[in-house]
């Protein structure tokens, strides 16, 4: 089977997607450009596309079907001008989360801020019009659509695409959300003169648990719940009110916005899915766009509707559209069944490194390998005495999570943990919560989760919060990754390790990066972070280095 090309992104977070028969090579564009949600990127250069094929062996001349979607810039799908096939925004997302999942058939929800201009439609008397929210249905025939959610889209800025320009939009759950975290002043801009800065909203979700319940009832307020699956938001209002309700700025004002948005964002979203399963009486169900990183609405749509098992995945925001583009091309363009397609069993997708890259990155970096019989028990055993460790492993993680290939390891206790990583190591806002991995056979023993949560979208109320203080949240909740032992046996047999030593199955996980920075991608990237931070010992593949100054500053 020959393979396809998928290419992702609209304003941000551009990436490349490949399929080669079973082979899946996905990475996003700032892994590789270093920029942060690839701002900033040449997107004609386009990194990432050379990559996914680099990976495979593939010749970009000899790749026939290329699928990108309708807001993906002119400048990275024009190397493919030629052979281009655009697709709908939120179809793509669909296809990612619905072939990834595996499952057989699945309601289909896709949420984010605005995708496609849908032709033929007026809303509120704007002639543009744009999807917020779409509904599916997908089976082993494919994927059909059932209703969508539109809204005004007033620009804002003119990009460098014909296709993509960003603006506000209404009816938009995704605008909404973006709004508190620009009025709380949690966003990423590359400079002060950037007219549509990339709002943080992991940031706002982190923050709401901090908030008291004040604004609650006016910011629900300004959502009309309609019927079927509607509603109807107006995003000049919610500026007006979100700008109005924070204006002496200080901290508790804008923790109580954060709660507020978050606690009206996860009651419109419980009123989408529960509409959907009205109409389509599934039993599972498959989340995509950018909303769907909000892994706290995700636990309550999990806890209280009827689906019972949720799939996000992975790549759930803009950069996710490269794999549902991939899977379209493979589906419709090569004729595979969808049961035929390679669903997602890691998030391991990038390339793998040869070791001679490895081996001068290591050199190079004056990095000393340990002598170590046992690496899990010895890894372990650090991490028992309060170490922090950094391990890069195999090919990097597609997605804003670093789940076990390039991440930070920690003991999940005690509570200062948390602390000295974000002064130390990290150098991120204090009230961000830290992430647990734990063995999937035990998950039930520490957090109240009825199914696995491989990609750590799924927030869950910690059931021993005083065993696990360091990745328990102010609210006594945490964003959890289950580990099972044949998805990423080396840090499976750690944890293993650990638990055999303190009874506990389970580790704080955090991206390797500091703040304001991609997460690390190739072995260079690794060595050079490492020795930069205030880290202890870094895992590469199964060697062990200590840090060249730990001595200096333990």
């Amino acid at each position: 089977m020959t393979t396809v090309l998928g290419l992702g992104g609209s304003g941000h977070d551009w990436s490349a997607c490949a399929i080669r028969d079973d082979r899946v090579v996905a990475i996003d564009e700032e892994r590789l450009t270093r920029h942060k949600y690839g701002v900033g990127s040449d997107l004609l250069a386009g990194a990432s596309r050379r990559t996914v094929l680099d990976a495979l062996g593939e010749v970009p001349g000899d790749v026939r079907h290329v699928v990108a979607c309708d807001l993906v810039p002119r400048t990275f799908t024009h190397a493919y001008r030629d052979r281009l096939v655009r697709i709908n925004h939120h179809l793509a997302h669909a296809y990612s989360t619905f072939v990834a999942s595996g499952y057989p058939d699945a309601a289909i929800l896709v949420c984010d801020n605005s995708g496609s201009l849908l032709s033929g439609q007026r809303v509120g008397g704007s002639d543009r019009v744009a999807e917020t929210i779409s509904y599916y249905q997908g089976n082993s025939e494919g994927i059909t659509l059932l209703d969508k959610v539109s809204g005004a889209h007033q620009v804002e800025a003119t990009s460098e695409s014909a296709y993509y320009q960003p603006g506000s939009t209404d009816n938009s759950l995704g605008q909404f959300y973006r709004s508190a975290s620009l009025a709380i002043g949690l966003s990423y801009s590359v400079d002060d003169s950037q007219t549509y800065p990339v709002s943080e909203d992991g940031k706002t979700m982190g923050l709401a648990p901090y908030g008291d319940t004040r604004f609650v009832d006016e910011v629900v307020g300004l959502i009309s719940f309609l019927p079927e699956g509607q509603l109807q938001i107006s995003a000049d209002e919610v500026d007006r009110t979100f700008a109005k309700l924070v204006a002496d700025g200080d901290f508790e004002v804008k923790a109580a916005l954060a709660r507020a948005a978050q606690e009206a964002l996860e009651r419109a979203l419980l009123h989408c899915a529960r509409a959907l399963h009205a109409r389509t009486g599934a039993t599972r169900l498959c989340l995509a766009g950018g909303v769907a990183l909000n892994s706290v609405a995700n636990g309550r749509i999990l806890r209280e509707t009827p689906f019972e098992h949720v799939f996000v995945v992975p790549a759930a925001g803009d950069n996710g559209i490269s794999l549902g583009c991939a899977y379209y091309a493979a589906h419709r363009l090569q004729g595979r069944a969808i049961a035929d397609l390679p669903r997602l069993t890691d998030a391991y997708l990038g390339p793998v490194y040869p070791q001679s890259r490895i081996d001068e990155a290591i050199s190079k970096g004056g990095l000393v390998a340990e002598e170590c019989a046992d690496l899990p028990d010895r890894v372990a055993g650090l991490l028992e005495a309060g170490a922090f460790v950094a391990w890069f492993d195999g090919g990097s993680e597609f997605g804003p999570r670093s789940l076990g290939h390039r991440s930070i390891l920690a003991a999940p206790y005690p509570a200062d943990v948390k602390d000295r990583l974000n002064d130390q190591v990290k150098f991120r806002e204090w009230f961000r919560p830290y992430a647990p991995i734990v063995l999937a056979e035990q998950t039930t023993r520490y957090f109240d989760l009825t199914q696995e949560s491989p990609y750590m979208l799924i927030v869950a109320n910690v059931l021993q919060p005083d065993a696990i203080p360091a990745v328990t949240h102010v609210d006594g909740t945490a964003r959890v990754q289950t580990l099972g032992e044949t998805t990423n046996p080396r840090l499976y047999a750690v944890i293993s390790r650990f638990a055999a030593r303190t009874g506990v199955p389970v580790v704080l996980n955090t991206s390797f990066n500091v703040a304001g920075q991609p997460i690390v991608e190739t072995p260079e990237d690794a060595v050079t972070a490492f020795v930069s931070m205030r880290l202890d010992y870094i895992v590469i593949g199964d060697r062990l280095f200590k840090h060249p100054h730990r001595d200096n500053y333990r």
